[in-house]
């Protein structure tokens, strides 16, 4: 029954797409950096957008919410990324 009313509403999708596109920005920042420039960004998928010499921030927003790869639902979330952090393991 869950399989068939997966394809009903994927068959409804594909007939009536979504009018816009979800996009997602998680901009976190640090104390004493609320204000940060945002130089890249980066897709769960691994997909990253630096930024280009003289390019405006809302620029960059858009060219990575233009080109990042969406899911079933239209939907897409970045995260901004200054290429200086490092993960920890725990």
């Amino acid at each position: 029954m869950q399989q068939n009313l997966e394809k009903r509403i994927a068959a409804l999708e594909r007939a009536n797409p979504p009018d816009d596109d979800l996009t997602i920005i998680r901009h976190i920042v640090t104390p004493g950096k609320l204000d940060a420039t945002i130089n890249r960004i980066r897709a769960n998928d691994g997909q990253l957008w630096k930024r280009l010499p003289g390019e405006l921030e809302q620029t960059l927003i858009d060219r990575a919410a233009k080109g990042v790869k969406r899911n079933q639902w239209h939907a897409a979330i970045l995260l901004t990324d200054d290429g200086d952090l490092s993960h920890a393991d725990h």
